[in-house]
């Protein structure tokens, strides 16, 4: 299996009004520009049809918003591992694990999904607000701190054809992120 995102040129702005400072109503344009795909062999490169697409928030947005968050958190283009099924802790869903890979600061982001200088794990996880809010309750747009951020029901039919497919709890799926042209 591969990963591949191909992400939106726009996605790098997500102000509305860039011109106006971050806030929850300006920090939320073009948001889930990027796409994301599963493929059970080279994907785009190759020809073949995904098993698997949807949209995604690959563009930190928090910032300004949550301290601590920055732009520069985003993963950066290139390669990427995916750690399937990690403890969920702040999440209602399961998440997956974004490692081996490199922030747009040039921080790496290690096996256990964090930095050297941020115990905080980048993940591919949905729009579900955290635990402290009621289970089911989305969030207005994807929000992201670095994460790769896709729409509730994706994320578990995401999960269910790992699952399908023979991948188990802390199996490692190779990935690419790709800047639109």
């Amino acid at each position: 299996m591969k990963i591949q995102i191909i992400r939106s040129r726009f996605s790098l702005q997500p102000k509305r009004h860039p011109e106006l400072p971050a806030a929850w109503g300006n920090s939320d344009g073009n948001n889930s520009l990027d796409r994301f795909y599963l493929f059970l062999d080279e994907g785009i490169a190759g020809h073949s049809a995904p098993l698997f697409t949807c949209k995604a928030q690959t563009i930190a947005n928090l910032e300004g918003l949550d301290p601590g968050v920055h732009r520069a958190d985003t993963i950066e283009p290139g390669t990427f591992q995916l750690r399937a099924f990690v403890d969920s802790r702040q999440f209602w869903c399961i998440p997956h694990g974004i490692c081996n890979t490199r922030t747009l600061a040039g921080e790496w982001i290690g096996e256990n999904s964090t930095t050297a200088t941020n115990p905080n794990r980048w993940l591919m996880h949905d729009w579900q607000a955290h635990r402290d809010k009621p289970k089911g309750q989305d969030t207005r747009v994807a929000w992201s701190a670095g994460c790769i951020v896709v729409p509730d029901a994706d994320l578990i039919l995401f999960s269910a054809i790992l699952t399908n497919n023979g991948i188990k709890p802390g199996d490692l799926i190779d990935g690419e992120l790709i800047m639109e042209g």
